[in-house]
């Protein structure tokens, strides 16, 4: 048996057994329904119009309430555009509300009907200048706003006419030439925010390379306990056994991730952000090639701390130097999102560039020729990593009495 062939054969192993493992299998599934339900159920949400009822007292609240569930139907309407004197008195964008009032006597107990929860918001007054909207611990957003808005254009049209203004000078006042906003570095409507792409992208990083490290160690540690590992060793070298692990277990990470990934994209299509897709799209090149030449960097090194136990209540203590390279560099890229001397160091760095030199492509910030300087630093970085890990890896697989130390692995190594 050549070397590919053996490393295939190991790698082929690992993704069974991967595919059989209930624990994976669960996660895939629940990360699939995280990720759909983020991006599916925003959008279902806000295209979903709230019902709500309002108890009214007073002729001032009625005739308020009464506009209010006209301005409410006509937000509906994503072509209507908001009354000019709403708009210069800081009212626009409506919020889309069905609103029905209950008519409540004179000298009526309003307040019960609040605190009973028979309706959601009561509005109180026979004028307009003193009005009351009454919640019981909060007043619905959409209620809240849509009275100030009726009772602000109510005002407006009893002051014109108490003046004598006519409609053609009310509309001269409500209605001046607004400034034009000018966007210097606009993003298109419905898209993602650079910031919490790259966010997704670290977190998705970090969650893989922390499970699947860990399940390396696992699985390296059972077959030690298991004396499986001996009758492996007696039919191939050591190191086509590490390197079928490896190339096993990235294959599996990175199905992984263009799996959740491809959720991720379909629940945008479904919800027809197509902005956010070609976004994503565009951003998903540089962050697959560091993510694979960080998962194989840091691949040797969590086989290697499996194989420095003995036994799986050992793998604490072994690990503990990954997980802090897998978690410190997390934190420092989340603290470094900001474009700044720090980000564009630590996107140098082997262990932070996986997460920070994805994060400048996506924020604009990135020369032409860093990424590919950046991924080559990784990848060498990666060749030292697997000639070491499968050193270490070689000289402590088949010490089975105790946990080892990494000098006495080194040590032990080509005896």
């Amino acid at each position: 048996m050549n070397a590919w062939t053996a490393v295939g054969v190991v790698a082929g192993r690992e993704i069974m057994v991967k595919l059989r493992d209930k624990a994976f299998i669960g996660s895939t599934v629940f990360m699939l329904l995280l990720v759909t339900a983020a991006t599916v159920v925003p959008v279902l949400i806000s295209q979903q119009t709230p019902s709500i009822r309002v108890a009214v007292q007073g002729d001032a609240a009625r005739a308020a309430v009464e506009l209010a569930t006209q301005l409410g139907l006509e937000a509906q309407d994503p072509d209507n555009e908001v009354p000019p004197v709403l708009s210069l008195l800081g009212a626009g964008g409506l919020p889309p509300a069905d609103i029905s009032s209950v008519e409540v006597e004179p000298g009526g107990d309003v307040e019960r009907l609040v605190r009973d929860e028979d309706v959601a918001a009561a509005v109180v007054g026979d004028d307009l200048g003193s009005l009351r909207v009454l919640g019981a611990e909060s007043v619905p957003d959409e209620i809240d706003v849509l009275v100030r808005a009726a009772a602000t254009q109510l005002q407006v049209a009893e002051a014109a006419e108490e003046g004598g203004l006519t409609p053609q000078e009310v509309a001269a006042l409500t209605s001046p030439t607004q400034p034009t906003t000018e966007l210097l570095d606009s993003r298109p409507a419905g898209s993602m925010p650079p910031e919490l792409l790259v966010l997704v992208f670290a977190f998705l990083f970090y969650i893989s390379v922390l499970t699947f490290g860990m399940s390396i160690a696992q699985s390296v540690v059972e077959e030690k306990q298991s004396r499986v590992v001996e009758l492996l060793v007696a039919a191939l070298p050591v190191r086509w056994l590490l390197a079928g692990k490896v190339v096993g277990n990235t294959v599996m990470a990175v199905g992984q991730i263009v799996v959740i990934g491809g959720a991720g994209l379909l629940g945008a299509m479904v919800a027809g952000q197509g902005q956010l897709i070609g976004q994503v799209l565009g951003a998903s090149g540089w962050f697959l090639l560091f993510f694979l030449l960080g998962f194989v960097m840091l691949a040797c090194l969590w086989a290697v701390a499996g194989s420095l136990a003995s036994r799986i209540e050992d793998l604490n203590s072994t690990t503990i130097v990954m997980q802090v390279l897998v978690i410190v560099p997390f934190f420092a890229a989340i603290f470094a999102i900001d474009p700044g001397p720090t980000q564009r160091m630590l996107s140098y760095i082997p262990f932070t560039a996986p997460l920070l030199m994805p994060a400048r492509v996506v924020l604009g910030n990135a020369a032409p020729w860093e990424p590919p300087l950046a991924a080559a630093i990784v990848l060498a970085t990666a060749v030292v990593f697997v000639l070491l890990g499968a050193r270490l890896y070689e000289g402590s697989v088949l010490h089975t009495s105790n946990r080892l130390k990494a000098l006495q692995a080194w040590r032990g190594a080509g005896r």
